[in-house]
């Protein structure tokens, strides 16, 4: 065969591949570009807005067919073999391929045979769901050979499109694009957060120092009550120890004055006597005449002496009936008063008690306040230095 009648049937193979192509569905189908072209929920980065539409390839199309094709839409960076399910087989990369099919015997050895016998198998399938960055991580594990590749999008094992090296630069330049402005919005926020919290802080520390001045004035307010209660308990012990003996000698009067009684009691006694023998000295003198007179007046002198006599043993016992009556009730009170001095020493004792427990807590809220005044202040002078960070950080 000349080479003239072998370039001649190479056109014409090249035509009749044309017109099989053509009258083939070798594109994605309209439904599924609209479906990938909406794979951006929310706004985030999708495969979808990246992918590129390929053909897609019978596997019994021959080499020459898909040479022809390439040559048609010189865009083209791969050809992808699928199956009927639409699932892809194989991948043809366009510079592999050609160089493959342009040496000088190609036509004779590769033109009439099946792609698939071309085609790479080992490919890189990814849902169009997945993560980009997941993505961009396979594909740079993929070994050297294979590193150039196009990776293929699938959606439930069909294929959706295909995305070649500078695709994933792209999507890998836009994620760290979102990274960057979710760093700076994460930052501004944070220099928001810590602008607040420094605020805070500083208020904190402020009120945890007026905390701390009102438990140093509480405790010493809290010392100075202690101080009058053990004085107010000092003088309750001698208003008692006083009132004891108050006590003491008003039954010492009571019984003197029942012993004064008794004396008093015994020279009425005595007044009486003197009484009787100053009548009987009358009635003598009277018997013996003139020479009795002398006689009768110091009997009437007696009578009457005898007479003030009791009349005074007589006032002197009223007084002293008094005098009982009324230590008696001081006796009353006195006790009353030692009971009411006792119950108010024991509410002194509480009061001690309690100023004790009070003092101790004061002492336990000043600690605890001198601790958040310190920490406060820290967190504080750290939440400053992070605020500075986060300026030069947005500068």
């Amino acid at each position: 065969m000349s080479t003239l009648q072998l370039e001649k049937g190479t056109n014409n193979k090249l035509q009749t591949a044309i017109s099989v192509w053509k009258g083939q569905k070798s594109f994605m189908p309209e439904e599924a570009v609209q479906s990938a072209a909406n794979k951006t929920p929310g706004g985030k980065i999708s495969a979808a807005e990246y992918c590129r539409n390929v053909p897609v390839l019978a596997p019994s199309i021959t080499c020459m067919e898909a040479l022809n094709m390439l040559k048609e839409q010189q865009h083209l960076p791969c050809l992808v073999i699928c199956g009927e399910d639409s699932g892809p087989q194989g991948l043809l990369m366009k510079d592999v391929f050609y160089r493959k099919l342009t040496g000088r015997f190609a036509a004779e050895l590769y033109y009439d045979r099946q792609v698939m016998d071309f085609a790479e198998t080992d490919i890189l399938l990814v849902e169009s769901e997945d993560d980009p960055a997941l993505m961009i991580q396979r594909a740079l594990q993929r070994p050297e050979s294979r590193f150039y590749d196009c990776v293929l999008i699938t959606e439930g094992g069909r294929l959706q499109g295909v995305l070649t090296v500078q695709d994933l630069l792209l999507m890998s330049g836009k994620l760290q694009e979102e990274a960057e402005e979710q760093r700076k919005h994460t930052v501004n926020e944070n220099y928001g957060h810590v602008s607040g919290m420094e605020y805070s802080l500083v208020e904190v520390s402020e009120a945890a120092s007026l905390t701390l001045e009102e438990c140093l004035r509480m405790k010493e307010w809290t010392m100075e009550g202690r101080v009058k209660l053990d004085e107010a308990g000092q003088s309750y012990a001698e208003a008692v120890e006083n009132m004891n003996r108050n006590q003491k000698q008003v039954a010492r009067l009571i019984e003197n004055a029942g012993k004064i009684s008794a004396l008093t009691q015994g020279i009425t006694e005595l007044a009486d006597r003197s009484g009787l023998l100053a009548i009987n000295a009358s009635i003598e003198a009277a018997h013996a005449g003139s020479h009795g007179k002398g006689f009768e007046v110091v009997a009437a002198e007696v009578r009457s002496l005898a007479s003030q006599i009791r009349s005074l043993t007589s006032d002197i016992s009223e007084l002293l009936e008094r005098i009982s009556q009324l230590a008696a009730e001081t006796g009353t009170l006195t006790s009353a008063g030692v009971e009411q001095i006792h119950a108010g020493a024991a509410r002194l004792t509480e009061g001690n008690r309690m100023f004790g427990e009070l003092e101790q807590a004061v002492g336990h809220v000043e600690k605890t306040g001198r601790s958040v005044h310190r920490l406060a202040s820290d967190a504080a002078e750290q939440a400053l230095s992070v605020k500075v960070e986060l300026e030069r950080t947005l500068a």
